[in-house]
């Protein structure tokens, strides 16, 4: 009997946990720039696209820079995990080959 309640006392905790981490994601609309200094106006609205329609991503002025396959991002994140995030969204995007993932993590200089 001690093992069932320590069992039910397990999963409750990981309830509660997960319904934390659920209420932290943010499905505000992202403030994305776009730089004009893009050769591929199509690639960079994909991209752009890509990161404004993501639920997780709470980015402010972004800036997407694309150059021939290269595409920049430029702004500033909420934290580690967006930064990150961004990047792998547009990993796999056909016609991007280098990603320059220039965002700063809000708070930090």
């Amino acid at each position: 009997m001690n093992r069932f309640k320590l069992t039910v006392s397990l999963i409750s905790l990981c309830c509660v946990f997960l319904l934390a981490c659920a209420t932290q994601v943010s499905a505000a609309p992202s403030s994305i720039m776009v730089s004009s200094a893009s050769t591929q106006p199509n690639l960079q609205q994909l991209a752009v696209k890509k990161l404004y329609n993501n639920p997780n991503l709470n980015l402010s002025a972004l800036n997407v820079i694309v150059t021939d396959n290269k595409i920049k991002l430029q702004g500033i994140a909420s934290n580690g995990f967006e930064r990150a995030l961004a990047q792998k969204f547009l990993e796999n995007t056909q016609g991007i080959e280098i990603i320059e993932n220039k965002m700063k993590i809000a708070g930090e200089d």
